[in-house]
């Protein structure tokens, strides 16, 4: 690309004119080193307005509301703490934490907020995130709607803090092992919520049982997971009493099946127990003048009969044993206890008698208002293992912090290997309080070469080093790369988004090996700017259905020297698609074009991240280090080409498609009945790769690539050549694969073939970490 150095200086001026608009720093990554796996997309939130929170306290509660909305807060206290005692009295539980409750005026307003937005956790099947530690609900208007609304709420809070624990440790412990089918959590949060003796509730259940009487319970969705779940509860509290609720939620928690907890606490196997459910509602057990089960649960106190005279059958007992089942107790003490028990019982009932006359059994106390405190809490830390392409195996570490709202967090990272000079260091800061979502942040990455050996060759080969196969040199090099960078994204709706970045880039290139030699430093400032669309949903763990996309464009100003100058843009396109209700059909297309004076290369070839990476070896004579590695700084990697080793191909622009057909596991089985995580998230795959990459501007078909330019002697030999052939530019590879979760970890296994001109090659296998493609 022609450049013109006239717009030099305007060029400046504009970065200055945005940074002075968007001023801060967003932490991005000096490379695109994991492209399909890491890149990140999302949905967006879009604030109309500012609210000015307050707080208002009762005796188990902690309300938030805003202008307009002290008249809800008030009622939704009372509503509250009324129902209090009668949810953790059917649960068995009560929290140890008060529970934050944020109100807002109308759903419009609800739409707003941005809490679930910051660190969600992916689970089996659904995104459990931390914000479960509070509520927010919006005022419709209708008074029993809310009420309902506010109930299922506290429920389900509580339900999920029953389970999982409150605390970040607790949560992220039970996740591992404790999965719950939908209908769980919903059924049991509208059974406490709705009154289930209604005739028209317990038809609408009857309903739902008959509509999805051959269906699998585990996979119901929306209404209708809600409706049979709590035609379930309901079932188990007429059938076998409401103690019975309590007893299978705890014991959920400890043997982590939903399936086992009903067998083990009812006494029959699951399968009597869904039939027999099923014919209750079919066959409307339930109807008629109150023709409901006695429930076992309300029992009548009977004082025991106890006749002293009934001569028993002795045992002969050996010294130190006890006859246990015709123990005689001491005549006097039974009396005493007897007499006990009565004052007891009648101290209870006199206890309990103003919790029946009146409403609440602690008195209603409200304080405040008070101004909102927006604290900061931790809300994850997560760390991944990487397998850098130029680094290679390091461990990433992410702490994020945020305030309740979430409308503001910062992220401070580390990603170090063994050798403690690679690693990288970013901080951050992200605004999404208003319209307009902005951030500031940090970032610092360290290369070091301290030898080269063929894990590493390829990366000079773009730098017209052409080394033999085995070569082995020791260099002491070093490079430093710093980026401060602001953004700012608008989002035109919760699907789309337009996002600008100003940055200012130095890199540093120091060989220690050479004394006396001046380090090598540049200097960039410029921007990026992307436009992001995400409609996505999750269908089960790592499965997603919809569509994604990313445009993005950087452009970068030497202050060195304008031969430095480049640009890129990348195109990354993912779409999602069930077949046959079976399969994903999931599909990505990556394309790049780097211009400019100094155009920097894309890589091709294996699979990103792979623990078992086999590198395309160089053919050359020429022995060397260049004197200038700058620009591996710059190195983007493109994705995924299976039956390929990594860097088989490069250039400065790349097109890349990637094909799956994903057979998901999960949906064969209830998430109860597969209590091995690597089970629940196992997926078959069957793919094709079709990609390649070219210099210039005539395309793919330009024979002078990596692929079709081979060079002959050099180095110590006085012939040098270039020699170029005819090949098939695009590289074909295909095969089948596997992918599940191991200690935690999201791990990818793929045998495959590569299609090489006409040519088959040997089939490879892959394992890497990381989704998607």
């Amino acid at each position: 690309m022609k450049e013109f150095s006239t717009y030099r200086r305007s060029g400046i001026r504009l970065f200055i004119a945005s940074a002075l608009i968007f001023i801060g720093i967003h932490t991005a990554s000096a490379q695109n080193y994991f492209a399909a796996s890491q890149e990140e997309f999302g949905k967006n939130r879009i604030q109309q307005k500012r609210f000015e929170w307050l707080t208002i306290r009762s005796n188990n509660f902690e309300f938030n509301y805003y202008r307009g909305g002290d008249k809800i807060a008030q009622n939704a206290a009372k509503l509250s703490e009324g129902e209090y005692d009668r949810i953790t009295e059917l649960l068995g539980y009560t929290p140890f934490t008060t529970m934050k409750i944020f109100l807002y005026n109308s759903p419009k307003d609800l739409a707003q907020s941005n809490i679930g937005l910051t660190a969600p956790i992916d689970l089996d099947g659904s995104v459990l995130n931390l914000t479960k530690s509070r509520v927010q609900i919006a005022y419709t208007g209708n008074e029993e709607t809310f009420k309902k609304e506010l109930i299922r709420q506290i429920a389900r809070l509580f339900v999920y803090d029953m389970l999982y624990g409150g605390s970040l440790k607790e949560v992220l412990q039970s996740s591992l092992l404790l999965t719950v089918p939908e209908w769980y959590m919903a059924g049991i949060s509208a059974y406490i919520s709705e009154n289930n003796e209604d005739p028209t509730m317990l038809d609408r259940m009857r309903v739902a049982v008959m509509k999805n009487k051959d269906k699998k319970i585990a996979n119901l969705e929306g209404k209708d997971a809600e409706l049979v779940g709590q035609s379930i509860w309901n079932y188990i509290a007429m059938r076998y009493g409401k103690d019975n609720i309590s007893n299978i939620l705890n014991l959920t928690r400890i043997i982590r099946t939903e399936e086992s907890s009903i067998t083990s606490t009812l006494g029959i196997s699951y399968n009597r127990f869904m039939r027999e459910w099923k014919e209750f509602y079919i066959n409307s057990a339930y109807a008629g003048n109150n023709e409901k089960l006695e429930e076992p649960d309300k029992k009548s106190t009977v004082s025991p009969k106890i006749d002293l005279s009934k001569p028993k059958e002795k045992l002969v007992l050996e010294k130190g044993e006890v006859d246990t089942d015709n123990y005689e107790f001491d005549a006097e003490n039974i009396i005493k206890s007897l007499a006990n028990e009565t004052a007891k019982n009648k101290t209870d009932n006199l206890d309990k008698l103003p919790t029946r006359l009146g409403r609440y059994k602690e008195t209603l106390k409200i304080k405040g208002p008070f101004a909102y405190e927006n604290i900061m809490v931790g809300n994850d830390v997560k760390t991944d293992f990487l397998m850098d392409p130029v680094r290679r195996m390091g461990l990433r570490a992410t702490l994020v912090l945020n305030d309740l709202l979430e409308n503001h967090n910062i992220k401070i990272g580390v990603f170090a290997t063994p050798v403690l000079k690679n690693h990288d260091i970013f901080l951050e800061y992200n605004n999404n309080a208003k319209r307009i979502d902005w951030g500031l942040g940090i970032m610092r990455r360290s290369l070091s070469f301290g030898e080269i050996d063929n894990r590493t060759l390829f990366l000079f080969r773009p730098l017209n080093i052409n080394a033999p196969a085995g070569a082995l040199f020791a260099v002491d090099r070093r490079l430093y790369y710093n980026k401060f960078s602001g953004y700012a994204n608008y989002p035109f709706n919760k699907n789309m988004r337009l996002g600008i970045s100003p940055f200012l880039v130095t890199t540093t290139d120091i060989d220690l090996g050479e004394v006396g030699r001046k380090n090598l430093n540049s200097y960039y400032v410029g921007y990026k700017a992307e436009l992001v669309f995400d409609n996505t949903t999750p269908l089960f763990s790592k499965v997603l259905l919809g569509s994604r996309a990313k445009v993005r464009f950087e452009r970068s100003y030497s202050l060195t020297s304008s031969t430095e100058n480049f640009s890129r843009m990348v195109v990354d396109a993912r779409h999602y698609q069930r077949i046959l209700k079976t399969f994903i059909f999931a599909a990505r297309l990556s394309y790049s074009r780097s211009l400019g004076s100094a155009p920097k290369v894309t890589f091709l070839g294996g699979v990103e991240n792979a623990i078992n990476r086999s590198v395309e070896l160089p053919n050359g004579q020429n022995v060397g280090v260049p004197r200038d590695l700058r620009d591996v700084l710059f190195y983007d990697f493109a994705g995924s080409l299976r039956g390929f080793n990594f860097g088989k191909l490069y250039g400065t622009s790349h097109l890349l498609t990637n094909l799956e057909l994903r057979l998901p596991l999960a949906q064969y089985f209830s998430k109860g009945s597969l209590t091995s995580n690597f089970l629940r998230n196992m997926q078959f795959v069957g793919f094709s790769d079709i990609g390649t990459a070219w210099f210039g501007n005539k395309g793919p078909f330009n024979r002078q690539n990596s692929l079709n330019t081979e060079v002959i002697g050099g180095g110590t030999n006085p012939f040098r050549a270039t020699v170029t052939n005819f090949k098939n530019p695009f590289l074909i590879g295909y095969g089948v694969g596997a992918r599940s979760t191991i200690l935690g970890y999201f791990v990818k296994v793929d045998y495959a073939w590569g299609l090489e001109d006409k040519e088959v090659g040997k089939p490879k296998l892959y394992i890497s970490l990381g989704s998607d493609f």
